[in-house]
């Protein structure tokens, strides 16, 4: 595990994956679609290792790993409950662009979020 955290780290995967709303947003093609829902569904496997990984981190030595999995988990079904309709909203109001378009700004807001305020989670080497 510490080489796979060591290559990736979560807030470059976070802004990669809001790239994705945008290309979807700018495409009519089939085939490109495909392909960009097949990096989706890879780009959003490793952010679910690496918020796994990161949990790992956060509460190493307190025994509460499950619950800060559990207390994510719940706050990840709200989020896509919540943007399901909204977005949904968008979509039937403003049309499908701008319903991309919006996801890939309140993606890229997370990830800056992530970026500017979570520090590094791994252990220290002392190096």
């Amino acid at each position: 595990m510490p080489a796979v955290r060591q290559k990736f780290h979560l807030s470059p995967c976070a802004k990669f994956r809001s790239h994705f709303s945008v290309l979807f947003a700018l495409t009519a093609d089939p085939p490109l679609l495909v392909g960009l829902q097949l990096l989706d569904g890879i780009s959003g496997a490793v952010i679910g290792v690496l918020t796994a990984l990161v949990i790992a981190d956060l509460t190493r030595g307190t025994g509460h790993f499950n619950l800060a999995q559990g207390i994510i988990g719940t706050a990840s079904g709200i989020g896509a409950s919540l943007s399901t309709a909204l977005f949904g909203l968008v979509a039937a109001s403003l049309g499908h662009t701008a319903a991309f378009l919006s996801m890939a700004s309140v993606a890229l807001f997370g990830a800056s979020i992530l970026w500017l305020l979570m520090r590094e989670t791994r252990p220290s080497t002392g190096k």
